[in-house]
């Protein structure tokens, strides 16, 4: 799907082959505009893009988290952007969304790791996910639209602990399936007793909502973690005491990390020059978007899921990561 074409690093000496690559056109698959998978790629390219002649590279509007690894998949972009449990279910396939089986998907690097988030109102005396399942309570729930993220993995955790759509209709509960802002909005309007996301902690809209209206975030006990993460490949996490207003105790909830990723055919040069440059990017990254606070490039290897890129992988052993 590449237009072949000759870029040159810039400052480069013309007289060292291996200081000016040759490598093709290419697309990053990110997210809708305006959202942070588009904003954080779109800097990426623009960086790796610095250092070379022309603008080889382009972030272009997306499938998100849940529908890149079938578009890159498909050979419909040559990057991009999702999370390790996702990519982990593409490359397995025979299961809703990837009936499809992508062998051929390839980690770059990780990124930051978003952290789930189940906010109910104060009348819910519950602790964990669980205890809404055995006491049959009726949400009236807040996730994001079809087709997300945020509203797939709250399928999947719900399903763990043996609750359906229908068993919240039946319970007198419902689903509002929306934006962030949205379903903040509806938090604070009382329209909604209990909200979902998944984000990096602290998130600033979680802390807008528990600000607003006295909630409690509720943990994943410890057997359905277990679960979820050997099936698909969640880490485990702590959201500390004191993180948002009123939580006076840690909560014990799962994360996936937001993996950049591509697939074998790729080239291998342009991989290891996407790569370094993010590596040596750090003090941009934690400047552009408070997320990277903590990040640092060692973690690049960190939780990818699926195997790496030969030209990521070749970088990465330079440095000794690998």
């Amino acid at each position: 799907m590449w237009l072949a074409a000759v870029f040159w690093l810039t400052g480069c000496n013309a007289r060292d082959p291996e200081a000016n690559p040759s490598i093709p056109l290419m697309t990053i698959s990110t997210g809708s505009v305006g959202a942070g998978h588009y904003n954080i790629c779109s800097s990426i390219a623009d960086w790796v893009n610095s250092r070379l002649s022309g603008y080889p590279i382009t972030a272009v509007p997306g499938s998100g988290g849940l529908g890149n690894p079938i578009r890159v998949g498909r050979g419909k972009a040559d990057i991009g952007v999702s999370y390790s449990p996702f990519l982990i279910m593409a490359r397995e396939g025979n299961q809703a969304p990837y009936v499809e089986k992508f062998s051929n998907l390839r980690a770059i690097c990780s990124l930051i790791s978003n952290s789930q988030h189940i906010l109910v109102a104060e009348e819910f005396d519950v602790e964990t996910l669980s205890d809404i399942a055995r006491e049959k309570r009726g949400l009236k729930l807040a996730t994001g639209f079809p087709g997300t993220s945020d509203r797939f993995i709250l399928k999947l955790a719900l399903e763990e602990v043996g609750i359906t759509e229908e068993n919240i209709r039946e319970w007198g509960g419902g689903f509002q399936q929306i934006g962030t802002s949205g379903r903040v909005a509806l938090w604070k309007d009382r329209h909604i007793n209990a909200l979902h996301s998944s984000i990096e902690f602290p998130a600033a809209a979680v802390t807008e909502a528990m600000a607003s209206r006295p909630g409690r975030l509720l943990s994943i006990s410890e057997p359905v973690r277990d679960r979820l993460v050997d099936k698909f490949g969640f880490q485990k996490v702590e959201i500390p005491a004191g993180t948002y207003p009123g939580q006076s105790s840690s909560v014990a909830t799962l994360q996936l990390t937001m993996v950049l990723f591509t697939t074998d055919a790729v080239d291998e040069n342009a991989v290891y020059i996407f790569t370094r440059t993010i590596a040596e990017s750090q003090d941009r990254l934690r400047k552009s978007y408070g997320a990277f606070k903590d990040w640092a490039p060692k973690k690049m290897v960190d939780n990818l899921g699926i195997p790496v890129h030969r030209g990521a992988l070749k970088y990465y052993q330079e440095r000794g990561w690998r």
